[in-house]
């Protein structure tokens, strides 16, 4: 599972060691966690992010689960606590779309010092972990074309899904892709940070990946609208098939017609790309017919 969370909103407090069930995490502030009791045993601890939050994977009679809770003062969070629960709060909309490349939400609610979620848990390794290991995106560029295509397809439908409902990705990258070789799947989690239409650019440098970033999110007072989750489904394109940091044509080893709709989807002005997620899918499929890739 993905290491969505981490925080340090407790400025002049030492990092400090503590264990759950015998499992070593750092905080700055040892966090009441008896509300993940019920449960089972912690078997992971994940406390080295920048979201506000400290997440577990947890096994027991519900099976293998993955938490996620707002409400400990994390390592590297240099924000309000509160801020972080109400954000993880406020998420819990997008996470109650229905889709099957959409990790799955379980449960959640408060808890005495904060607010958890409880996820299902997958056995499948992040396309770019923390920190990176080349290794998984190199094994995905070599797989079958086949096989990268429905992967992406699901990440394309999902979020042609979620523009549906009004949301637009923010902070999304190849961090936020669980890849499940097994399956042939790829489950999209960590979308706390989505919006809902209207939406705008209020920071400057909006959170996420340089590399997944459309320019209006560098733009302040820029308009965030489904262009913007275009650019960002065209750039993980170029991780499946191509180079990201370098999306030259000579880096593609896919064929020509993903290339031209990955390409389009990444054009710098929002007017050039596909004016929606829905005909950015419907013109990605295309290409794919084209290709002859069944």
């Amino acid at each position: 599972m993905k290491p969505e969370c981490m925080e340090a909103g407790g400025a002049g407090m030492e990092e400090q060691w503590f264990s759950v069930d015998g499992v070593a995490y750092r905080a700055r502030q040892e966090p009441d966690l008896r509300f993940l009791k019920p449960y089972g045993r912690v078997f992971y601890v994940f406390d080295g992010q920048m979201s506000g939050n400290l997440c577990f994977g947890v096994a027991g009679k519900y099976g293998k689960l993955f938490v996620k809770y707002a409400g400990a003062r994390t390592l590297n969070y240099t924000g309000r606590i509160e801020d972080a629960v109400y954000s993880l709060k406020a998420a819990m909309p997008i996470y109650a779309v229905a889709h099957p490349a959409l990790v799955k939400l379980l449960a959640h609610g408060a808890t005495e010092e904060g607010y958890a979620a409880v996820f299902q848990w997958r056995d499948a390794p992040v396309l770019r972990p923390a920190p990176p290991d080349p290794a998984i995106a190199d094994r995905v560029r070599a797989l079958q074309a086949y096989r990268k295509l429905k992967m992406l397809d699901m990440v394309y439908d999902l979020h042609a899904r979620l523009a549906e409902e009004g949301y637009i990705a923010v902070d999304f990258s190849d961090g936020n892709v669980l890849i499940d070789f097994d399956r042939d799947e790829a489950i999209v989690c960590d979308i706390d940070l989505y919006r809902k239409k209207p939406a705008f650019n209020d920071r400057g440098r909006m959170p996420g990946s340089s590399r997944f970033m459309s320019p209006e999110e560098y733009t302040p007072g820029a308009a965030l609208d489904e262009r913007s989750t275009v650019y960002a489904m065209g750039a993980l394109a170029f991780t499946f098939f191509g180079e990201n940091q370098n999306r030259a044509r000579e880096n593609w080893f896919g064929p020509a017609a993903l290339y031209d709709a990955a390409r389009r989807a990444t054009q710098d002005s929002p007017a050039a790309r596909p004016p929606s997620m829905r005909a950015f899918l419907d013109q990605w499929r295309q290409a794919v017919r084209d290709s002859w890739i069944l």
